[in-house]
């Protein structure tokens, strides 16, 4: 190795002049909280100012203040049973989607079950397919009367009855689909949490004589209760924020949550002449439950240093031999992907290629009409030339712009820390705390009657915005990797700060940052909540165009549609691993 001579006079000539003058450690913490007060800070003071606008108003314009809205949109509506319906529907989805997920990531981390490491990869499936694909499926197999599972167990059982015995446009209907749609997220937080605990405490467990059972129960559990929690209230907070799915059955099963109550009052035909109070009163109820969600979630972070077992020590944990049980388990979790991936992707291939949708049951197998018509269509340009560019457009354009941004906030987090970075740290958590439809509303109020509303850029705004409290995270952890004497020493050679983030630290984080960028771009390709509130006649997405279509009942075009989505996110979440797992083995 060189010698470094240490009395040889450094030359700081080279040091630029904007660098001496702007200060980094003030100028980068300033910049940031700028940059994510306009994404979180400025789209929520709107929604607050709306609330307290009168009618006929708008939002900037010069009025007087009122609290009519809060009146009018509580007055007009049962808030008490919407609010209900919002808590069972969140409540149920969590309670039924973690036991499975917490089941799936314990089969994945402390046992001897085959394929463990093909899990990584197979989990990505379904978490690559829209929410509302997998609505679609099931209400053509358990739609009350023309589910196609529902009239073979009529034909099976002798059912004398044209309906049932199952109905997906129910509370109980939405509750599944949601619970589906969770489980490989949460999978995904409790498999780090598992990896990360000592097991030492459970094999004492286990040296005292306790059975498998007794040892999960009275030791993992109670060890894993603050990640455990965190990942229930996080994930509370997805479900009460879930658009799409209560979109799609519940108007039909007259269930109105939270959700779909905001997106109706922005309805043209629910207000009479501009009256965006209203959605903007229930928007504040929906922030609300956020806060409170979060705060829930930040003390559980706090309390869990009185539950830490991770040491300075290397630990391996110990591998459970399942024996026999070792296939049940694959059995358990391949019933799971038939249920969420198999089964309704199915039928919607199949619908896809049908002219009009009819159940595949004996009695109609003649009579069915087989076309590739459905995919023809969307040959014309308004659809790849429109509306999947514009999808495109959003999703690579949003994971983008998030992954550059959450990767700048956290190099001045970990780079210049401080009171002002401490804000930046604050503020790029705080959407953590906005559901999506909530924050999407903001939007929508921060725009409306100006040259910018329904443009895409907005619309990739409203997505930045939504994923940088996600993105900061990992950003944030892979940043810590990084020395910060590969930056002094860049820094001594005359490099100002920003040319070392963007040549040094974005170029060493670039697996991280794939990650974080597929992630996102395949969570903002299959989210249709953003497109429904925020988008124009001209901003108009493949999931405006597939909502249409379903809620006028064409469901073989609105198949074809979604399954064009959805092997576009697969083909995306695959190539993207591969490319992913080479660039970290080279």
């Amino acid at each position: 190795m060189a010698r470094i001579d240490t009395t040889t006079r450094l030359d700081t000539t080279r040091t630029p002049m904007w660098a001496k003058l702007t200060r980094p450690q003030i100028f980068f913490p300033v910049l940031a909280i700028a940059i994510l007060s306009f994404f979180v800070l400025l789209p929520l003071a709107v929604m607050v100012l709306a609330s307290v606008r009168p009618v006929g108003t708008s939002v900037f314009e010069a009025g007087p203040f009122t609290l009519d809205g809060y009146s009018r949109a509580y007055e007009n509506l049962d808030m008490l049973k919407v609010l209900k319906n919002t808590l069972i529907f969140a409540t149920g989805a969590v309670g039924i989607g973690l036991p499975l997920a917490f089941t799936f990531a314990y089969f994945t981390e402390r046992t001897d079950m085959p394929l463990r490491n093909a899990m990584y990869s197979l989990m990505f499936i379904p978490m690559s397919i829209p929410v509302f694909a997998t609505a679609l499926g099931w209400v053509l197999l358990l739609g009350p009367r023309a589910g196609t599972l529902n009239q073979y167990l009529r034909l099976l059982f002798g059912l004398d009855t044209n309906e049932g015995p199952f109905n997906i446009f129910s509370m109980e209907g939405m509750i599944f689909v949601q619970a589906l749609g969770l489980v490989p997220s949460m999978w995904l937080f409790l498999v780090s949490v598992l990896r990360n605990m000592d097991p030492s405490l459970e094999e004492a467990g286990g040296v005292s004589g306790a059975s498998r059972l007794t040892v999960l129960r009275k030791v993992t559990l109670p060890l894993m209760r603050p990640g455990i929690g965190a990942v229930l209230i996080y994930f509370f907070i997805v479900s009460v924020e879930s658009l799409e799915l209560a979109l799609a059955l519940g108007p039909t099963a007259g269930i109105q949550v939270l959700s779909t109550t905001i997106f109706y009052a922005l309805s043209p035909e629910a207000t009479n002449g501009i009256d965006y109070a209203v959605p903007a009163a229930f928007g504040m109820i929906g922030l609300g439950m956020g806060v409170i969600g979060i705060a829930f979630y930040m003390y559980l972070i706090r309390q869990s240093s009185k539950y830490a077992v991770v040491t300075g020590k290397a630990f391996r944990p110990k591998i459970v031999r399942l024996g026999r049980w070792k296939w049940a388990a694959i059995g358990l979790i391949f019933l799971y992907m038939t249920i969420k991936v198999i089964i309704p992707v199915s039928i919607l291939v199949m619908t896809s290629f049908l002219r009009f949708y009819q159940p595949p049951v004996p009695k109609v197998w003649d009579s069915m009409v087989w076309t590739f018509a459905n995919y023809e269509d969307l040959l014309s340009y308004r659809f790849f030339g429109r509306y999947f560019l514009n999808t495109i457009y959003v999703a690579v354009g949003a994971a983008t712009l998030t992954m550059i941004l959450v990767s700048f906030f956290s190099w001045v987090i970990v780079r210049f820390p401080g009171k002002l970075t401490k804000v930046v740290n604050v503020l790029a958590f705080m959407p953590l705390a906005i559901p999506g439809v909530i924050s999407s509303l903001a939007f929508f109020l921060l725009f409306i009657g100006t040259p910018f509303y329904g443009i895409l850029p907005v619309l990739v705004a409203a997505f930045v915005a939504r994923y940088i409290a996600f993105g900061t995270r990992v950003m944030h952890s892979a940043q810590l990797q990084i020395h910060k004497e590969l930056g002094e020493a860049a820094m001594m050679s005359g490099v100002g700060s920003l040319l070392i983030f963007w040549y040094i630290d974005l170029r060493l984080l670039i697996p991280a940052f794939m990650n974080g960028w597929l992630w996102v771009l395949t969570h903002a390709a299959k989210d249709f909540s953003v497109g429904l509130i925020l988008a124009s006649a001209s901003s108009l997405m493949v999931g405006n165009i597939i909502f249409g279509l379903f809620n006028g009942g064409s469901f073989p075009s609105s198949a074809a549609m979604m399954m064009v989505l959805v092997v576009f996110n697969l083909t995306i979440v695959l190539a993207g691993r591969r490319w992913i797992t080479k660039a970290v083995r080279g």
